[in-house]
């Protein structure tokens, strides 16, 4: 196939489809595929998926403040990594449904693309009021398509445009949507995470891109398969070229036992490691359940999410855990192959092995590969000393040290550390630079790409990151890390 289709849902009032937007067209030129801009409406998506934030309502309305603080840093970063234009508006959300009308009286292609830009350029850094149809026309004037000239009020009421919406937002539901930016590719032949084989592939989030690319990629090779995109690891965007660290840097990497995210993010720390030599990788254990305790988020986050999206984010894990597998072979295989399972007995209970390792940190990659490769029952502590002694330890000795007061303080006091840094899941990075925080708290092995960033030199102002607490971007893209 030489040239794929590309579709790309969005909404106009959805931040981070503002950023995709930027972005997927020189994407679908790079991989030779016909782009199609197909608006949605992103609360019909919220209704239709029973998103517990409604839907009127932004994916924020249901984070917890410690949540929508380090959402917003991580939206500033992206902002700025990217080097896109960003004024949030004074209200948000506004409604859209009359702009995204408006989209399908414009012919798909050049025209359309121009338009949209004009739209998200209006909501995201004039502060225009999308919402008021006087406002939408003078847009149109402004964008110079050739076909503003026949536009005017009917395009509000049209009933093709009307047809168009209404469709192109059940097909995205039906593709597994729930928030927008969404991407299809129709013609991908690909194995869900049940070994079902499908045809057509629904992505979501722009920083899910490179997973878009890839697939793209492939499909135009007549490959379909990951492993045979040369460059993989090329397609995660940095903003950094090189990878010599400025000053002495080290990197936190703070996490717990009973999270799928944190093995991932855990996996690739040796490959950071190996890419910048002089880093200084800390291990920082603690309880995950005590913190969303603290900050009053849900003890299951995956049971507070809707059925759609808890879906996709076990795909999603499968997908990272195929495109790490494939990037450790295209550089040489330096790292064991992940063999990833999901835990038969979730949530794991973490206290007692959290500890070992704080007595016994060479003890942690065993006890992660415990949990998230062999699906060994560490909360019994039977099973715990038998992985132990099976890795080379002590494994009685061991969990009687771990059980003693020294080791159940220590682990108090990370937890508290980690509230009181403002964290909100893990796994979570903080990269020092001469011992100062630079870039925020990062969250998500999602976000290394940001965190080698910040190791090679790049900043982004402690007044930008305290500003971003000021401001209200909605509709935040509600992780799926735990």
């Amino acid at each position: 196939m030489s040239s794929p289709i590309l579709e790309f849902h969005y909404d106009i009032s959805c931040p981070f489809a503002y950023i995709a937007s930027t972005r997927v067209q020189a994407l679908a030129e790079r991989t030779n595929a016909t782009l199609i801009h197909r608006p949605v409406l992103l609360g019909a998506i919220y209704r239709a998926t029973a998103a517990p934030q409604g839907a009127g309502g932004s994916a924020s309305d249901v984070y917890n403040p410690a949540k929508k603080a380090v959402g917003k840093q991580s939206i500033v970063r992206t902002f700025k990594r990217y080097k896109i234009r960003d004024n949030p508006p004074p209200q948000h959300p506004r409604k859209t449904v009359n702009a995204l009308r408006l989209l399908y009286c414009v012919p798909d292609g050049v025209e359309r693309r121009i338009l949209t830009a004009r739209l998200y350029s209006a909501y995201w850094v004039e502060g225009r009021d999308v919402s008021d149809n006087n406002v939408l026309l003078q847009i149109v004037k402004e964008s110079g398509i050739a076909s503003g000239e026949k536009l005017g009020e009917w395009c509000f009421s049209d009933a093709h445009a009307k047809s168009e919406l209404q469709q192109a937002t059940a097909d995205a539901i039906e593709r597994g949507a729930f928030g927008v930016p969404g991407f299809w590719i129709p013609d991908a032949l690909w194995s869900d995470v049940g070994g079902d084989s499908k045809k057509g592939r629904f992505f979501w989030g722009q920083d899910r891109m490179h997973f878009v690319e890839a697939t793209l990629i492939s499909l135009s090779n007549g490959k379909n398969e990951w492993g045979n995109v040369s460059g993989l690891r090329s397609l995660m965007p940095r903003c950094v070229p090189t990878n010599t660290p400025k000053g002495k840097t080290k990197v936190q990497f703070w996490f717990d036992f009973s999270s799928p995210w944190a093995f991932l993010g855990y996996t690739q720390l040796a490959r950071l490691q190996r890419t910048f030599p002089s880093l200084e990788i800390e291990l920082k254990p603690f309880l995950l359940g005590i913190l969303f305790k603290e900050i009053g988020a849900p003890n299951m986050p995956m049971l507070a999410i809707s059925k759609a999206k808890a879906l996709w984010s076990r795909q999603d894990h499968a997908d990272w855990t195929a495109y790490w597998n494939a990037v450790n072979t295209q550089e040489g295989g330096k790292d064991a192959k992940i063999d990833f399972c999901w835990a038969s007995q979730f949530p794991i209970r973490t206290p007692t092995v959290l500890r070992v390792s704080i007595v016994e940190p060479k003890t942690i990659p065993l006890l992660f590969s415990a949990c998230w490769e062999q699906d060994a029952n560490v909360s019994d502590e039977a099973v715990l000393a038998a992985v132990l002694n099976k890795g080379g330890f002590n494994g009685a000795e061991l969990i009687t040290r771990a059980n003693a007061p020294a080791a159940k303080t220590r682990l108090r006091e990370l937890t508290a550390e980690a509230k009181e840094l403002g964290l909100c899941g893990v796994p979570t990075y903080r990269v020092l630079r001469d011992g100062e925080l630079v870039g925020g708290v990062v969250w998500g092995q999602d976000e290394i790409a940001v965190v080698e960033d910040l190791i090679a030199g790049w900043d982004i102002s402690s007044d930008a990151l305290a500003e971003a607490g000021k401001v209200n971007y909605g509709k935040e893209k509600a992780g799926s890390k735990l």
